[in-house]
């Protein structure tokens, strides 16, 4: 099941979802059905306690993305 970030054209709130295929959703609050969706980073287990992304190293530097902040990534 596949969480989804959903912004409701009728009221305007911004809300996470898990979506099963074939489910419709609705907003939580005003339950509309014409959502739109957003566009989000999908998440990424490790298996760490730790929830940094420069504990999963990719290429090119500790973290492999260059956007954690960290001199060795290049920022």
């Amino acid at each position: 099941m596949p969480l989804f970030e959903y912004t409701c054209q009728n009221c305007e709130q911004s809300f996470e979802l898990l979506v099963r295929n074939g489910d419709s959703p609705a907003c939580p609050d005003c339950r509309g059905t014409q959502l739109d969706k957003l566009f989000s980073l999908p998440a990424a287990h490790t298996g760490k306690s730790s929830s940094s992304f420069c504990d999963l190293p990719i290429s090119g530097g500790p973290c492999g993305m260059g956007g954690c902040g960290l001199p060795e990534c290049g920022d």
